[in-house]
């Protein structure tokens, strides 16, 4: 009986730790921070991307990755009926090109393109946030507490049709980070 206890309890920590060692390539989001910039609240952050073996080799294999920065402005402890004052998506797109081994990223609300030689690089620059125009200095109420929130993931659902099934049934390709949060008073 004994026995089967001890099978029973590691089985079960088992079980509980696996979800952990799953998350061992995700991403985070350090230094989230907004400053007054010319009558205007810009935010700046440092989100460090680490990829799975299997995104990584799908990427080296011509397919397209689409991240998504999802950045909220909402007074805090305010209700739940109240509208965010800011809920913009930023995306953005990871391509390798195999003929010239080039990685560029695509800011897909510009269009605008930049070309790196290495994935270090490409992911350095593309989690450097920097000055992206938040609000007004004049649409914040003075005295008042505001939550800043960010938090960043790989869109499955822009992935080719025929890698999203695995893709949603596959931890290796639910990378996203946790929201991080900074708390702003004009």
């Amino acid at each position: 009986m004994r026995g089967v206890r001890q099978h029973l309890f590691s089985t079960l920590w088992l079980l509980l730790w696996l979800p952990a060692l799953a998350l061992a390539d995700d991403f985070s989001i350090n230094g989230l921070h907004a400053s007054l910039v010319e009558d205007a609240y810009v935010v700046d952050a440092v989100i460090d991307y680490r990829f799975s073996d299997e995104v990584l080799e799908a990427l080296q294999n011509g397919v397209p990755l689409t991240l998504e920065m999802h950045l909220q402005l909402r007074r805090n402890r305010a209700w739940v009926w109240e509208s965010d004052l800011v809920d913009v998506r930023l995306r953005y797109q990871i391509r390798h090109h195999a003929l010239t081994g080039l990685y560029q990223v695509v800011d897909l609300q510009s269009g605008g393109k930049q070309n790196f030689a290495t994935l270090e690089a490409t992911l350095a620059a593309l989690g450097k946030l920097s000055g992206v125009h938040l609000i007004g200095q004049d649409e914040l109420s003075s005295g008042e507490i505001y939550r800043l929130s960010l938090r960043t993931l790989l869109d499955i659902e822009a992935l080719p049709l025929p890698l999203r099934p695995m893709a949603y049934l596959s931890s290796a390709w639910n990378l996203s980070s946790d929201r991080s949060e900074w708390y702003l008073k004009p």
